[in-house]
């Protein structure tokens, strides 16, 4: 099983996502790109706008996992790791585009572990990361130390970081 699945993931995470997610945000999401987004001033005030989605998986209809525009997370008040990360990142670069907020991932086996956080470089020259609506800020300074900590102890076969509003890949790594 593993010799399908290790390449399927690192295929479908360097760039079966990306195109999926471009597809599915032109076909489905663009109606939404014109919805104001909460005007934040603090991490405490992203947290809590990140606190009113609820997390649900994107499920059979969507087929795979794909990465929603930030402005549909917000509409729809649900999404799963990616909308979180996204909607994150968009908010992060709104207030302090200093910060450069990116996407990374974590593909893992079981492959509905993989996991999706918003990095960002803070004040204190450490790197934080939302995990869904929580703020964590802990002694990461490259995102090679924060992949463990996503991956939740599931045995890691890939990870990647891209750019929030492109969805271009910055970095790729495989385990």
């Amino acid at each position: 099983m593993r010799f399908i699945v290790d390449p399927f993931l690192r295929w479908w995470l360097r760039s079966g996502r990306t195109g999926w997610s471009r597809f599915r945000r032109d076909l489905f999401e663009r109606k939404y790109l014109e919805v104001p987004l909460p005007s934040v001033n603090s991490l405490e005030n992203i947290e809590a706008a990140l606190g009113r989605i609820k997390w649900q998986g994107d499920g059979p209809w969507y087929l795979f996992d794909c990465i929603s525009y930030p402005q549909t997370t917000w509409v729809r008040k649900k999404d799963d790791c990616d909308g979180f990360a996204s909607l994150a990142a968009e908010l992060l670069s709104r207030w302090k585009p200093e910060y450069a907020p990116v996407l990374l991932t974590a593909g893992v086996w079981p492959i509905p572990a993989s996991h999706t956080v918003c990095v960002f470089a803070a004040d204190q020259g450490e790197m934080c990361f939302f995990d869904n609506a929580t703020l964590r800020c802990e002694s990461c300074h490259t995102y090679a130390e924060i992949v463990p900590k996503i991956a939740g102890g599931n045995r890691l076969i890939c990870w990647d970081v891209k750019d929030p509003k492109t969805l271009k890949t910055i970095e790729f790594h495989r385990a």
